[in-house]
């Protein structure tokens, strides 16, 4: 016993040590491995520190006193993780780390990773690199001050007299509080654009779109129009047909996703190199597809490309039948194993939702995305309370409207009031309101505003003083005398001018034009587009009358997506497809503004004519950069930026492009002297009955149309140019018909 105890004794340590060393081959065999490539070795630590990274954000997000701290920022994560890393190899480490995903996940195991405890936080390890690198690659904002020294500091008296002369200019500059903080804001310093590090070259964009087509995203992600942007900041037409290439090619060989396949369906100039008809079916067997992603597909195609895509539809809608020939009809190029392939019964909900929305039966909730209504409220609030650009009445119809159709939402809606903005006032008489009792339209306030729509301010652009009355529009013989107005203008003149505009609610889904506004020269018209005193067939003969008739020249500012919103609230309209004279004065303005750019004595010419636009730097760069990109005026690495907020990108763009970017309030204070009252842009454009100063609103939108036309028309002959010839040189507007209404399925 005695011996075997000492042999037991003296063994014991052996089997420790034999322990230790298989322990530290083990460690060294694994830190070999994961150091074997520096893409594999980046992308491991990028994982460790992100599962530490995430846990303390949302354990600190468990103690704030506010639960709406908002997401998890990847920016600066990625810059955590990037910034050490020398520029030359970051470009090409992207690739590498991307291509190792599968290689990492496969060592350990696991496909998600995040913070125990904390579903939210859990992303895949492509998911997680793909939000790293486009945070990073985006162009940022940073405020730099003026570096201006007041010589005059130190000498007696100067901070009175600068208190002085602050005080004064403060009150001469007058206009909104947005303005005038601006107007601070620019005299402290300035944003300038920070480009991001690395430059991608087309042949590492092309790399990193293989790799990303790959990746699988929830079906609801935006992470790919970001995504196009960073690969592609210019839209440069070579490289957007390289990219169609590449994915056409990726979606034939079974690789690619389908938030990838969905959004470049969707997408006007890439859907195009989509040549075959079935990759409807592909998408169909990947996720949920929509008739609006269909639309854009098959708009625009031969007549023979549409009917292959009925047929197409027709195969899927007989696959959700049963499930053999559900499997029988499967795509070849579909892997059994494919992350995003779907089951027989999410491919029935999918096709039969999809044939539905296709027939114009759209059968789903009408009600604002929780997630949306979410964000409105918090970011309405901030122009309610901290920017004051919005006022309790606007305020109180989003609150209203987003409870009426969300009702679960109350205990947020008085949580961010209290918490976040410390209106206890408010809270609790919301508090104290029946959601369950309210309807989303129908909103009760009697602390509103119930000054004249017509009645003139000094701030913003006002009604010519011939404008007699806005009308609105909302039963049957009001839309019939309107119609009987219209055809006798047309009878009597040989032209008759209208101003056009639409709007629509940002707080349902879908969305669709809930008002359209016609300016004469002497009366406003606002159509009710929801009202049930007014039968569809009213509907479709008077907007058929407006759209089709070519003596009727409506005069909207890019009113292409105007067309879009009222296509979806009236599909059969075949005139909204293919509408007569319908012209953009943003588009005349340019024209405008590049024939005095030509004069010899242009300066004198708009100092006469045109004196708002002196000085104007858009303008002055018309004319001289006419077929150029713009740049940001300008950049500064990033090598040693701190915090510099969102990203906010910056694209090139032709100059022309600047100037219709900038908006109609900006043209109306250009050419008109006065900016429009943007207040209401985004209020609740469904509610009855709307407000006076959503009536102003509405109708000044189409009112201004007019007075842009004449101040180009009388500019235009001054320099001896008739406003027509530049009027018939726009391209009509001309769009595809519903799918299934050439034929049903």
């Amino acid at each position: 016993m005695p011996l075997n105890n000492a042999r037991k004794r003296h063994s014991a340590p052996k089997m420790r040590s034999a322990k230790r060393v298989y322990s530290g081959e083990c460690e060294r065999m694994a830190s070999d491995f994961m150091s074997s490539t520096n893409a594999l070795n980046v992308l491991h630590n990028t994982v460790k520190n992100y599962e530490k990274d995430v846990l303390q954000f949302y354990m600190a997000n468990e103690r704030a006193t506010s639960k709406f701290t908002g997401r998890f920022d990847f920016k600066q994560f990625a810059k955590k993780m990037f910034d050490p890393i020398e520029t030359e190899v970051l470009g090409p480490l992207y690739v590498g780390m991307l291509g190792e995903c599968h290689t990492w996940m496969h060592s350990h195991q696991k496909s998600r990773v995040g913070a125990n405890g904390f579903p939210h936080s859990f992303v895949s390890v492509p998911e997680l690199l793909l939000n790293m690198i486009l945070a990073y690659q985006l162009p940022q904002q940073r405020f730099v001050p003026n570096d201006i020294k007041d010589t005059k500091k130190d000498e007696p008296g100067s901070s009175d007299r600068s208190r002085q002369e602050g005080n004064k200019s403060d009150g001469e500059e007058g206009g909104s509080r947005k303005k005038r903080r601006n107007s601070q804001a620019a005299k402290r310093g300035k944003n300038v654009t920070i480009n991001p590090r690395v430059t991608l070259s087309d042949e590492l964009s092309v790399k990193l779109l293989e790799e990303m087509l790959k990746i699988p995203l929830a079906a609801e992600s935006k992470l790919w129009k970001t995504a196009k942007y960073v690969l592609c900041p210019s839209n440069s037409p070579h490289q957007m047909e390289v990219f169609g290439e590449i994915i056409a090619k990726n979606t034939e060989d079974g690789l690619i996703s389908f938030n990838a396949l969905n959004y470049f369906m969707h997408d006007q100039v890439l859907t195009q190199h989509f040549k075959n008809p079935a990759t409807i079916l592909h998408a169909l067997y990947l996720g949920p597809l929509n008739a609006q992603t269909v639309e854009v597909f098959a708009a625009n195609r031969s007549a023979e490309f549409r009917r292959s895509c009925r047929e197409v539809l027709r195969v899927a809608v007989r696959a959700s039948k049963d499930p053999m020939t559900f499997q029988h009809s499967a795509p070849i190029n579909i892997d059994k194993q494919h992350p995003d392939r779907v089951k027989y019964r999410d491919f029935i909900e999918t096709v039969k939702q999809l044939v539905k929305d296709l027939n114009g039966e759209y059968q789903g909730s009408s009600g604002i995305h929780v997630g949306w209504a979410c964000a409105a409220i918090k970011k309405f609030g901030q122009k309610r309370y901290v920017d004051k650009t919005w006022r309790d009445e606007n305020y109180y119809d989003l609150l209203w409207t987003v409870l009426a159709q969300r009702p679960h939402l109350k205990k947020f809606v008085v949580d961010v009031l209290e918490k976040n903005y410390g209106d206890y006032e408010a809270a609790k008489f919301w508090r104290r309101m029946q959601p369950y009792q309210m309807h989303p339209t129908v909103i009760f306030n009697q602390n509103v505003i119930t000054d004249d729509p017509l009645q003139p301010t000094e701030e913003f652009l006002n009604f010519s003083p011939q404008v007699q009355q806005i009308l609105m529009v909302s039963t049957e013989k009001e839309i019939r005398d309107l119609h009987k107005l219209l055809e006798y203008k047309v009878s009597r003149e040989e032209v008759v001018y209208v101003g056009v505009d639409a709007e629509w609610s940002a707080y349902v889904s879908p969305s669709k034009a809930t008002i359209l506004q016609m300016a004469f020269y002497d009366l406003v018209y606002i159509l009710d587009l929801e009202s049930h005193q007014i039968s569809p067939e009213s509907y479709h003969l008077f907007l058929s009358y407006l759209f089709d008739t070519k003596e009727v020249v409506k005069i909207g500012f890019q009113f292409g997506e105007d067309l879009h919103q009222l296509r979806a609230g009236f599909r059969n309209c075949a005139t909204l497809y293919r509408p007569n004279n319908v012209l953009c004065v943003g588009k005349l303005i340019m024209d405008l503004v590049e024939e005095v750019s030509k004069l010899n004595h242009a300066e004198e010419f708009k100092r006469d004519h045109l004196p708002f636009l002196i000085d104007d730097p858009t303008v002055m760069a018309i004319g001289k950069e006419d077929d150029t990109k713009s740049v940001p005026n300008e950049s500064i690495s990033n090598d040693s930026v701190g915090d510099l907020g969102e990203p906010k990108p910056v694209k090139e763009e032709s100059v022309k492009q600047q100037l219709m970017n900038k908006g109609l309030s900006y043209l109306c204070e250009k050419f008109l002297g006065k900016p429009l009252d943007k207040t209401e842009q985004c209020s609740v454009w469904d509610r009855r009955p709307l407000r006076n100063l959503q009536l102003r609103y509405a109708a000044m939108d189409a009112y201004c149309m007019l007075m842009l036309y004449d101040k180009c028309s009388e500019v235009f002959s001054k320099m001896g140019f008739e406003v027509k010839e530049f009027l018939d040189k726009q391209s009509p507007i001309r769009i595809s018909l519903p799918l299934l209404s050439e034929e049903k399925l």
